[in-house]
Formats: structure tokens, C-alpha cells, sequence
């Protein structure tokens, strides 16, 4: 099967399994998509998202979106698209995941092109991927990341500093990925060029958000404020802890110490390896020790773990891609168990003593115990896979 053929069959895979996402859950049950169309947008005026507004027959004031700027335009674009009506939210739901399963074909397209049509294909049709695809609208941020990401090993900087910055622009946590760049570069000791791509890639950044800025910048910068007072919880380590009976003390303080720990190992597995670490690779460490101990765990982050796991495992051989893709299997699982536990608790939550309660029932404590598994799971995922890559690497530097 030639090159085209294999990229065709893995975009094909992926674009059925987004929208078999959509049936899964067709109405758009606990996704931000269809809450934030009702918040901002159900009047049908169409008012600038970054902007403190009240919606047509409401007396209640909305805070600006709490999302970077791009998301934000997305989110106003899509609404046009949409008439008022008694479930405009579900149209708008719809039309937003139908757009999704487009993106999520391009995503599984460079994923194989960066690894291999056989992993690519494991990402598509990985459950917790699809059961979380249309939680939110990170797949925007997530492909312009993996193109970045593709475009610098083709050495094409310029265009992956322009993708990548993108990608920051409607995320923002994908700067982590300059993390593994810097490291790159000055392993190399290519100071300059360092210098140059994360210079190039803050400029576009700056570039992007300059008009949102200037049409309304309180409203530009209430994600950056939200995100920096946000408090600690919703399925965080932190909240995890608290719910199984033993809350982590001096959060806030912790916070800020357990995710420098984290980037720090990060830095130092990428300092003194051997040989200097690809993009590709150094992503998913950056990336999961950003997410690890974050204030809250966002089920989509699963998306961005994967797809990042998926490009690291295609640097192993046979043998080793075979044992971490078993790894890869149980970890998937947890993490569909981990968020089918977070909202049917919810659920639970919300009808108990009521005629019609929540079926099944899913308890605190089940909840709580899921969160382990998954969090013990991905924690061993990561180490299981940073073992073999530098295993690999030895490998590679005797042979050659």
C-alpha cells in the first residue's frame, strides 16, 4: 500500500469514528459547546464573545468567554450559522462536531504522516479520544499543534512557528511545546535558531491577538485572569484526593511546587539523554507534566496526550511499540472509565432522593478510585514510555 493509499485509509477510520462521537452523545450532553451557545450567543445577535453583554429577554450579565482569542472567534463565527429557536443549542452543537470530524480526519492524516498509517489508526478509534472529541473545542488547537510540530521536522520553521503559534492562540498551553524547542536547539548549540523560532512564534502569538486586544482588552485578557484565579478542583489530583477522605493541604502553595517538580523532571530527562530529543517526542513529556497537576483535568485533555503519545511511540521498534501500545490499551480504558465515573456522578449528584434517580448510580467514592486508576495509570504510561524511548535510543547509538 503506497504512502497515499495508507494516509486515506487512517483519515477515513478517523473521520467514522468522529462521527460515530457524534451519535454517542447527540445532544451535547455536558459539553461547553452547546453551554456556551446558550450563554453568549442564544439571542441571536451574535454579540462579540469578548465582551461583558446580556442576552435579549435576560437580566443577567455575561462575563466574557473564558477562552483564548481565536477559540472565542470560533465560537461568534459558528453562531452565524445558527437561527434562534427552542434547541438552537443542539443545531449549534451539531454543526460544531460535524466541523469536528473534518478536523479529526486532518489530524489522523499528520499523525501518519509523523508515525505510521498502524498508529495513526490506534488514535483514531482510542475511546476516551472519541468520547471526549466534542467536549470542547480543542481539536482546533490540537491540529495546528501536530502540523507545527510536523512542519519543524521538515525543517520548514518558518510555517511551524506560524501553526504553532496558532495553536497558542486558541489554547495556550501548547506554549510548553517551545519547552522541548529550546532544548532542541541548545542541545545542538544553535543558540541563534533558538532564539529565532520562539521569538518568531511569540511575535505571531502577539500578532493574532493585537486586534482583540484593541477592540476590547478587558475582555481579551478575563481567560488569562479566569485561568490564574481559577481554584483547585474538578477532577484534579487535588479534587481526587479530597473526595476519597484525605484533601492535600496548602493546595495553592502545592500547586505551584508539584508542577515545577514535574517540568523540571521534564527538562532534565530531555538535557541528559544521550542523543537530543525530537520535537515530537519532548511534546508529550511537556505536554503531560503541564496537565498532570493541573488545577482542574478537562476530559479533553486526553486528546492532546494521545495524539503526543501516539507520534513518541512511532520512535520504538516493533517489540517495544507492541508493549507500550498494550500499555497505551490499559491507559485508554482508564481514562474512558475516569470520565464516564466524573459525570454520570454528576448525575448521581444531581438526582438523588428525586422519583427519577441516575441509572447507574456512580458514588463519590467510585468516582474518587477511578481518578486513581486513571492518574496511576497515565503517571505509569509516561515513565513506561520515557524507559523505552531512552532504551531505544542506546540501542540506535550502538548500531550506528
Amino acid at each position: 500500500m503506497n504512502r497515499k493509499e495508507t494516509a486515506t485509509l487512517a483519515v477515513v477510520i478517523a473521520m467514522i469514528g468522529a462521527i460515530l462521537a457524534i451519535f454517542q452523545n447527540r445532544y451535547g450532553q455536558f459539553s461547553d459547546i452547546r453551554g456556551f451557545y446558550g450563554m453568549h450567543f442564544a439571542d441571536g445577535q451574535h454579540q462579540w464573545p469578548f465582551s461583558t453583554h446580556t442576552l435579549v429577554g435576560s437580566t443577567q450579565e455575561m462575563h466574557p468567554v473564558e477562552y483564548p482569542a481565536l477559540t472565542g472567534f470560533i465560537m461568534w463565527f459558528f453562531s452565524f450559522f445558527i437561527a434562534p429557536a427552542q434547541y438552537a443549542w443542539v443545531d449549534y452543537f451539531r454543526l460544531t462536531a460535524i466541523v469536528h470530524v473534518g478536523l479529526f480526519g486532518l489530524l489522523a492524516l499528520y499523525l501518519n504522516k509523523l508515525s505510521s498509517r498502524n498508529l495513526a489508526i490506534i488514535f483514531a478509534v482510542s475511546p476516551a479520544v472519541l468520547y471526549s472529541l466534542n467536549r470542547n473545542w480543542d481539536i482546533w488547537a490540537i491540529l495546528p499543534m501536530i502540523g507545527a510540530i510536523y512542519l519543524f521536522e521538515k525543517k520548514k520553521i518558518k510555517q511551524s512557528a506560524f501553526w504553532l503559534a496558532v495553536s497558542i492562540a486558541t489554547k495556550f498551553f501548547p506554549i510548553v511545546v517551545l519547552l522541548p524547542v529550546a532544548v532542541y536547539y541548545l542541545r545542538k548549540k544553535q543558540l541563534k535558531e533558538a532564539i529565532r523560532y520562539i521569538g518568531l512564534t511569540l511575535g505571531i502569538f502577539l500578532a493574532i491577538n493585537l486586534p482583540f486586544m484593541l477592540i476590547n482588552f478587558r475582555g481579551w485578557s478575563y481567560f488569562y485572569e479566569f485561568s490564574y484565579k481559577r481554584p483547585i478542583g474538578s477532577a484534579s489530583v487535588f479534587e481526587i484526593a479530597s473526595v476519597l477522605g484525605h484533601p492535600i493541604p496548602n493546595t495553592k502553595i502545592l500547586f505551584y511546587v508539584f508542577n515545577l517538580a514535574a517540568l523540571g523532571l521534564v527538562l532534565l530527562y530531555l538535557t541528559k539523554s544521550k542523543k537530543v530529543i525530537s520535537i515530537a517526542e519532548g511534546s508529550f513529556f511537556t505536554t503531560f507534566a503541564f496537565i498532570l497537576f493541573n488545577k482542574q483535568y478537562s476530559m479533553q485533555y486526553v486528546i492532546w496526550l494521545a495524539s503526543l503519545a501516539v507520534l513518541a511511540i512511532g520512535y520504538l521498534n516493533k517489540e517495544r511499540q507492541t508493549k507500550m501500545l498494550v500499555i497505551y490499551g490499559v491507559w485508554q480504558i482508564s481514562e474512558l472509565v475516569f470520565q464516564y465515573s466524573f459525570f454520570q456522578n454528576i448525575l448521581t449528584n444531581t438526582y438523588a432522593g428525586t422519583a427519577t434517580p441516575a441509572s447507574p448510580q456512580v458514588t463519590s467514592t467510585d468516582y474518587g478510585v477511578a481518578g486513581v486508576i486513571r492518574y496511576t495509570l497515565a503517571v505509569a504510561f509516561t515513565f513506561a514510555l520515557a524507559h523505552y524511548l531512552n532504551a531505544q535510543r542506546k540501542q540506535d547509538s550502538v548500531t550506528k
